[in-house]
């Protein structure tokens, strides 16, 4: 049995862990931290091991709080796979806990080109 745990808390950064279950504790086996998306790096942790998804028993992810970019790019690789692999129900997915309002800002106007004739 094998787990994926997956911290996105970070923007920039994420960490893949793979766990295998011995009886009733989990081993940590294998990490990847990268600088890309959570979908690239459980990739390149299940090249790595060799394994496929159907393999993988539980997928979970860091809750929150943190990046709100980056937790909901976490949330949204696992929740993902909890509904195909595991059939979960998407109103059971969990949402992350961004530990505050998100700080979005505007798009800065753009500079309106100048008509040359």
């Amino acid at each position: 049995m094998f787990k994926i745990y997956i911290d996105s808390r970070l923007r920039k950064q994420t960490t893949v862990s793979l766990f295998k279950k011995y009886f009733i504790f989990w081993v940590k086996k294998d990490s990847l931290t990268l600088e890309a998306d959570p979908a690239d790096a459980l990739s390149e942790i299940l090249l790595r091991n060799n394994l496929a998804l159907e393999q993988i028993e539980f997928f979970e992810t860091y809750p929150g709080p943190g990046s709100y970019t980056g937790l909901k790019m976490g949330h949204a690789v696992v929740n993902a796979l909890n509904w195909v692999y595991k059939g979960v129900p998407a109103l059971k997915l969990p949402l992350p806990k961004y530990g505050s309002e998100p700080n979005i800002t505007p798009p800065k106007a753009k500079k309106k080109a100048e008509k040359r004739v």
